[in-house]
């Protein structure tokens, strides 16, 4: 149980005298005597460590234009049919935060102005 890891930068200065350089995420060898001090500054031990390092936010597979598509004109539809206060811009476009209720990725204004202007277009027709 020599080796520890911290969830943040921290150097840990030791009352006996031993100066410990934690880099967030990465395990740190520490010398038995200061094992409790560091504990005590929320270290945790090297067995304890994958689960924690695991917990943090994989990234989202990179989705396709297609499948963008795929799942912003469902939304459009059900936000027109919705009709809610505030789902709507002052232009008359969904805006992001109603529009992310309904999708499963992050987007952009530019992107959604974008596939509205082609999703009336096609409902007009």
């Amino acid at each position: 149980m020599a080796y520890f890891a911290l969830h943040r930068n921290y150097c840990h200065r030791s009352l006996t005298g031993h100066v410990i350089n934690f880099v967030k995420g990465e395990v740190t060898w520490v010398p038995p005597v200061c094992h409790r001090e560091v504990q005590e500054i929320g270290a945790v031990s090297t067995e304890d460590v994958g689960s924690i390092l695991e917990d943090e936010k994989q990234p989202a597979p990179e989705l396709t234009h297609e499948e963008h598509v795929a799942q912003l004109i469902p939304a459009f539809g059900k936000l027109q049919e919705r009709n809610h206060r505030g789902d709507f811009t002052g232009q008359g476009i969904p805006s992001i935060k109603a529009v992310q209720e309904f999708i499963t990725f992050e987007t952009s204004k530019k992107e959604i102005e974008t596939l509205w202007r082609e999703y009336i277009e096609g409902s007009a027709e």
